[in-house]
């Protein structure tokens, strides 16, 4: 319980506080409309807590993030088969302080002087985790649910496929798999695909599940 301040619970009844806590709100939303898989140049301070998720227009469009000194990137390609990928919309989330200060309505402000909240912040939805723990079928890269409204997934690796190439000359192929989050305007289909298509007949097909459950985020209000 915070010293002073005010209290809230979202709409999971979840509480948090303030000043004592900090909510994390919507720094930037960025929407892209490439003719063809890409990576984008993420906007973040590394030195500060951050959340990215996204989400495409078309099907079966996967994103990884990766980090090379202090700059990261997130990437974008259609599984499988390349192509465009439709809008590619990113959502920013992190600490945003101070928050401008609105021309009316409420601000509050942490113990150390710093406006933390107004009415006119975009508070960031709790993450929510889809897929059963424990479950052989409903976990990892297995899965795949549609639910309604604009989500966007939260990038992470569900898992690997590998196998060996068929040909004079066989060699290994290992592919990451990917989460997806497919909006089509009303639904948003979430699941998981792979980041590198073998191109050629492959053999000794394994797969390794994270067994990890895919978090999106509800942003039909930003």
């Amino acid at each position: 319980m915070a010293n002073w301040g005010a209290l809230f619970t979202d709409q999971y009844g979840n509480p948090w506080t303030t000043p004592d806590t900090t909510p994390m709100s919507l720094v930037q939303k960025i929407a892209l409309t490439p003719s063809t898989g890409g990576e984008y140049t993420l906007p973040v301070n590394a030195s500060s807590p951050y959340i990215i998720a996204c989400h495409a227009t078309v099907n079966n469009v996967i994103f990884w993030l990766r980090k090379v000194d202090s700059t990261y990137t997130l990437s974008y390609a259609v599984s499988g088969v390349g192509g465009n990928p439709g809008t590619v919309t990113i959502y920013i989330f992190g600490y945003v302080i101070p928050q401008p200060l609105p021309k009316w309505g409420v601000a509050i402000w942490n113990a150390a002087g710093q406006c933390i909240l107004t009415n006119e912040t975009k508070v960031m939805n709790p993450p929510t985790g889809y897929g059963t723990i424990g479950s052989t079928t409903d976990i990892g890269y297995l899965v795949d649910k549609t639910v309604t409204g604009k989500w966007a997934v939260m990038p992470r690796v569900m898992g690997v496929v590998t196998g060996v190439f068929q040909g004079t000359q066989p060699r290994p192929y290992s592919s990451p798999i990917d989460t997806i989050a497919y909006y089509n305007g009303s639904t948003t289909r979430i699941t998981a695909g792979t980041r590198v298509a073998p191109g050629d007949a492959i053999v000794n097909i394994g797969y390794a599940n994270s067994r990890d459950q895919i978090f999106a985020i509800d942003v039909s209000r930003y």
